[in-house]
């Protein structure tokens, strides 16, 4: 039994925020680190859907040149390109996917293709994955063109776009946005607007729903880290913050809310340090292996030697490169890795057994995972209106001037 209410709300803009996001094809990262960076998007707009009902069940996938153009069964339209184009063993694998729930968009590709990558290395994945997400959001659109404000992500090599309402959870008004970062010909993904960072479209439908000053809920990935997750028995939620940099506010509420409805749940408070150049120094270091892979294959002489080389150079692209081309570095520097405006935040995510990950490889969000989200949201709500005056105070006084949108 449903232990809250959602619905629509009449307000112009919430007492505070939740925000989540897919990055699209960002799967994977360096020391071992694998997601599904869909969740905050999957919970955002499952959160939507309790007020705003749609079927984003996938009606049809056709191929136009070298896109994918997804159709929901409520009218809503999702198109990317892959960028070596799409041939058609792959237009005819993917209708697999017809029938399947767009919203759960990793699972999806999973089922189809066993695994994928980002930065390039599997761009017919993630292109569909874009047109999937694509597709969600405009479905939105389609049945409630007044109730819904949509902005495209507008930053430079994105093709992503972002969503928002104001719904009503347990009698409080409460702003919702989901963002799909995405890089257009299914490279990357960009996530220069992950988190709360109101960049591009973005920042117009944040302004717009009043996210720019509001203490926000981050919706965050369901993440295998090796250092915390390695030996953990089950999957489990994870609320990370800094007590220092961001809103402990928030992140209180959330490790509250957990508890009143027992779920078990991690709680960091010095997470995402910030004004470090750690991002800068993985992407150097990771440019020097580069380097010096290049210079080995240009002395190789024996196809053992090359094809050894080459295989190292497509592991390191494949993972490794995923944690340094999500973001700029000087950017990186002031949000740390959650995209996460000082002050103003604190993220739920989930953490992924080491023995799940060793039989699955690659996380994917499930129903039953967004249902423990959802009631550690609504279970976190009275938490944190309760002390919102404070968490308000705390963004007015960390609050940064951001750098601006040059990257």
């Amino acid at each position: 039994m449903q232990e809250y209410s959602i619905s629509k709300s009449s307000e112009s803009k919430g007492c505070f925020g939740i925000m989540g996001h897919a990055g699209a094809g960002h799967v994977h990262s360096h020391s071992g680190f694998i997601q599904d960076d869909t969740v905050g998007f999957v919970v955002a707009t499952t959160l939507m859907a309790q007020a705003y009902p749609v079927d984003t069940t996938i009606k049809s996938i056709t191929v136009e040149g070298d896109c994918f153009v997804v159709a929901t069964e409520d009218g809503g339209i999702g198109r990317a390109r892959a960028r070596r184009g799409i041939n058609p063993y792959e237009a005819e694998l993917v209708l697999r996917a017809v029938g399947g729930d767009a919203v759960y968009s990793q699972k999806l590709l999973l089922e189809l293709f066993g695994r994928f990558y980002g930065q390039g290395v599997t761009e017919v994945p993630v292109a569909l994955q874009i047109a999937m997400c694509h597709a969600v959001l405009n479905t939105f659109l389609a049945k409630y063109p007044e109730n819904f404000v949509y902005e495209d992500e507008r930053l430079a090599g994105t093709c992503g776009g972002c969503l928002g309402t104001v719904l009503t959870i347990d009698g409080h008004p409460v702003s919702v946005l989901a963002t799909l970062n995405a890089t257009a010909g299914g490279v990357g993904p960009i996530e220069d607007a992950e988190g709360n960072l109101a960049y591009g479209g973005k920042g117009i439908v944040m302004q717009h729903l009043g996210l720019e000053s509001l203490p926000t809920i981050i919706l965050e990935s369901k993440a295998y880290v090796p250092s915390v997750c390695s030996d953990l028995s089950a999957d489990v939620l994870w609320v990370r913050y800094n007590e220092e940099a961001d809103n402990p506010v928030v992140g209180k509420a959330l490790c509250c809310g957990a508890h009143d409805v027992n779920v078990v749940t991690m709680c960091s408070n010095t997470a995402y340090e910030r004004g470090t150049t750690e991002l800068a120094t993985m992407t150097h270091q990771l440019g020097e292996r580069i380097a010096e892979l290049g210079v080995a294959l240009s002395a190789a002489q024996t196809s053992a030697e090359k094809v050894s080389l080459i295989g190292e150079l497509a592991e390191l692209v494949s993972q490794d490169a995923g944690g340094v081309t999500f973001m700029s570095s000087d950017l990186n520097s002031v949000v740390g890795g959650g995209g996460l405006q000082p002050g103003m935040a604190a993220v739920l995510s989930m953490a992924v057994s080491g023995a799940n990950i060793r039989r699955w490889r690659i996380p994917a969000v499930s129903q039953k995972d967004v249902m423990q989200y959802l009631r550690v949201i609504a279970a976190a709500t009275p938490h944190l209106v309760e002390n919102i005056d404070e968490a308000v105070q705390i963004v007015r006084e960390r609050k940064v001037v951001m750098p601006p949108d040059t990257f």
